[in-house]
């Protein structure tokens, strides 16, 4: 026979059942974990927001799980969460959505849930999901800003993690030359750390008046030492961990340059490549990419001066400035690149 039970989850009750009526082993507290999982922590205004829905069954008991207030179904095996059950938090809603600054929104979603919901038959230490677009369901969330993010599944019973979100126009950055300028196309999905560490120092003026220090004709030019002389950090020593992706190293792709053979030494230097240099491929972070016939005819340019054996220019080349500045809106937020 099956007995029914109830587990205590905060101050809420989900209905569990386990077989037999062996009860030493009943999951209590903590039994259910729930994650949310956004596909990327910074999002283009009006671009879709996909998260993924996870429930965790961390006990060694199998459990039942019902959303609050509807009739149940026959129990399910599905292949994923059923949407009733991400949608099954306090006044049938889920997430909670808060700006950094302590506005907080009580959104209805647009989602409509039936009457009647499946029930769920969870094993012990298994775990479902579902991933969704939804902004369909809040749409607060095609709106700029900053944000604090929760789901609350099961009236509120389970509480997961709190993801932070950023929604914003994307960014371009312009590398203003004495020979021309450059406009750079962020990679915000594949390196998140580094396009903001760049922007950042972009934006205090870091780069103002510095140099492309070293020029290796045929494959790059290197700058954004405050040394001149490529030893050179932040001032305050923050180093960035590596970045990896499958990003090529070809012409037009801008990298974070290593202190040594240190993969995690990334700091404010950074050098644009000139051709395809496969051997480079995942060991420098890629975190942007030029773009415009512009940029790569002022790389042309940069790249003809003449250098000593070192590698050192013969007359300076300076990074008058670097802005950030909105990208255009039909940009999408990843940038192409040559497979």
């Amino acid at each position: 026979m099956k007995s029914r039970i109830a587990i205590m989850v905060g101050a809420a009750v989900v209905g569990a059942w386990v077989a037999g009526t062996a009860l030493a082993q009943v999951p209590g507290e903590g039994a259910l974990k729930a994650t949310l999982i956004v596909d990327s922590p910074h999002v283009a205004v009006g671009q879709p927001v996909w998260m993924t829905f996870l429930i965790e069954n961390q006990s060694d008991r199998p459990i039942r799980l019902e959303v609050p207030g509807s009739e149940p179904l026959p129990p399910e095996n599905p292949v994923g969460l059923p949407i009733e059950h991400v949608f099954s938090g306090l006044r049938m809603q889920g997430l909670s959505i808060v700006s950094e600054g302590g506005r907080g929104w009580d959104p209805m979603p647009t989602y409509r849930p039936p009457l009647q919901a499946p029930v769920l038959d969870l094993a012990a230490h298994a775990s479902v999901g579902t991933r969704l677009e939804v902004t369909a369901h809040y749409p607060i969330l095609r709106s700029a800003g900053n944000y604090l993010v929760q789901w609350s599944p099961y009236g509120g019973s389970v509480v997961s993690n709190e993801l932070r979100l950023e929604v914003a126009p994307l960014k371009q950055a312009v590398i203003w030359t004495d020979m021309g300028n450059m406009t750079v196309r962020f990679f915000h999905e594949q390196a998140p750390n580094h396009v903001a560490n760049f922007i950042e120092l972009a934006g205090d003026g870091f780069y103002d008046n510095l140099s492309f220090h070293r020029l290796e004709p045929g494959y790059c030019i290197m700058g954004g030492c405050p040394r001149g002389d490529g030893t050179g950090i932040r001032a305050d020593g923050k180093k960035l961990e590596a970045e990896r992706s499958n990003i090529p190293q070809s012409p037009g792709m801008v990298s974070m340059s290593l202190l040594g053979d240190d993969p995690d030494s990334g700091s404010c230097q950074f050098f644009i490549c000139n051709t395809r240099v496969p051997e480079w491929d995942g060991r420098y972070t890629v975190f942007g990419q030029l773009t415009g016939i512009e940029s790569f005819n002022t790389l042309d340019k940069l790249m003809s001066v003449p250098v000593d054996r070192n590698g050192l220019p013969e007359r300076k080349i300076y990074i008058r400035s670097i802005r950030i500045v909105n990208a255009p809106s039909d940009l999408t937020p990843t940038a192409p690149y040559a497979p």
